[in-house]
């Protein structure tokens, strides 16, 4: 006895090409499993995500990464894309993430000496000036 198909339709309007699961219906057109469907998909396209994916060949790599290794990372993802063994998305992710890892650092350093020049200087910055204050 062969399958029966999904009586349910595409966005396009076309039939559903699935088989019924129940109720003639397949898993994505079955009402009862809408939510988890909707979950499932979810976290399909996650775990797909370039995102997602550089984090993971990054971690591979190592739990802490120096900002002096950066470079050389960066390097060796290019030669990987390259060689095919690194789609060039998630070398894009990687190196937004490789970016916004340097920025922040250097922002980092620059709070922490104004900082630093404050406390020399005995000033209080005017954007906190209003945390010592007492409301009464």
């Amino acid at each position: 006895m062969p399958r029966q198909r999904c009586t349910g339709t595409t966005r396009a309007d076309a039939p559903c090409r699935s088989f019924a699961v129940a109720d003639g219906l397949c898993q994505a057109h079955n009402p009862a499993r809408a939510e988890a469907h909707r979950e499932a998909t979810r976290r399909g396209g996650e775990a797909r995500s370039a995102t997602r994916r550089a984090a993971r060949l990054w971690a591979a790599k190592g739990d802490e990464i120096a900002q002096a290794d950066l470079p050389a990372m960066l390097r060796s993802t290019m030669i990987d894309v390259r060689l095919g063994l690194v789609e060039p998305a998630v070398a894009t992710a990687i190196a937004t993430l490789a970016k916004t890892s340097v920025a922040l650092a250097h922002d980092m350093e620059i709070e922490l000496r104004i900082a630093a020049l404050e406390r020399v200087a005995g000033v209080t910055p005017p954007n906190v000036s209003h945390m010592n204050r007492r409301i009464s």
